[in-house]
């Protein structure tokens, strides 16, 4: 049977102390008490309250680092871990009461000691995380696009979970190899690298309702990008090494075209001007010459 104290929640933070403030109070109404939150913080500036954080609830482990990047601040957060089980959450995030419960009522069964389990994701007035409700979970299609349903009753297999709420046990995570530093700048994709990582080592990537949080989608820090058009520099990037790190190389002038296709369809909505072209294909470059992390 699983115990609190085996339960270690990592959530890693950038340029949003208050933000993360927010969220280690919601912990605080967790219906179980014992667990370990781990706040990974690469926010230069200094924060007392969150180094400081006091309560009964859960044990409190803050770690500083210079070095920014979400996959890097989760491989941290694990590496400090002392919980047999990880639990990954956003830094903008309400958890459910019953979060941790939940994860721990699926890891009591010992085949899933080889799964990655994500959990339901959803946001106030937007259908983001239900993007296609033929499907359950995340999968990447043979062009580069990443389709999800992360807010639905259903249960099952799929490619890859969430980033901001999942949960594996810290064997399988090792054995995996943790994320990818590769996934650079907002980082896309790396959620979904990580769960073919799990899958190629026989492992098995599931969805279930039960462990929710609601995303709050804070405009600034974390992820966000001041200048929208470079976000296509990092989506390019990823992508491409993504397709070279699985073997789809052959797949990558449908890439080409599908992020072409995106940067068009973004600046048709005048999200960003002519600039996010030349970033896509210097992040599409970029992603062909960057050396695979194996």
């Amino acid at each position: 049977m699983i115990l609190p104290n085996q339960v270690s929640l990592i959530i890693p933070t950038y340029n949003r102390q208050e933000i993360s403030l927010q969220t280690l109070q919601y912990l605080l109404k967790q219906s179980i008490s014992g667990f370990e939150v781990i706040l990974v913080d690469q926010t230069a500036s200094n924060d007392n309250d969150l180094k400081n954080f006091k309560n009964d609830v859960f044990k409190y482990k803050y770690l500083k680092i210079t070095e920014t990047g979400l996959p890097n601040a989760r491989n941290v957060g694990v590496e400090n871990a002392k919980g047999d089980i990880l639990v990954f959450i956003d830094d903008d995030s309400i958890p459910d009461s019953d979060l941790i419960q939940s994860y721990m009522n699926l890891f009591n069964d010992s085949e899933k000691d080889k799964c990655c389990i994500g959990g339901r994701v959803f946001e106030k007035n937007t259908t983001i995380f239900r993007e296609k409700d033929s499907i359950i979970g995340g999968w990447i299609t043979w062009y580069g696009k990443t389709l999800k349903n992360f807010d639905t009753d259903k249960s099952g297999e799929c490619e890859w979970v969430p980033g901001g709420n999942f949960s594996l046990t810290k064997d399988l995570f090792i054995e995996a190899g943790g994320f990818d530093p590769n996934f650079i700048g907002t980082a896309v994709m790396e959620d979904g690298d990580f769960g073919y990582a799990v899958r190629k080592i026989g492992g098995k990537v599931y969805y279930y309702p039960e462990p929710i949080i609601e995303h709050l989608r804070i405009p600034t820090g974390g992820l966000r990008q001041k200048n929208p058009a470079k976000g296509m520099f990092y989506r390019a990037h990823n992508t491409v090494y993504f397709f070279r790190k699985y073997g789809r190389r052959r797949f990558l002038f449908f890439v080409f075209v599908y992020l072409n296709g995106v940067a068009l369809k973004e600046w048709v909505k005048q999200k960003h001007g002519l600039s996010a072209f030349i970033w896509t294909w210097s992040g599409f470059y970029k992603g062909l010459i960057t050396k695979l992390n194996k």
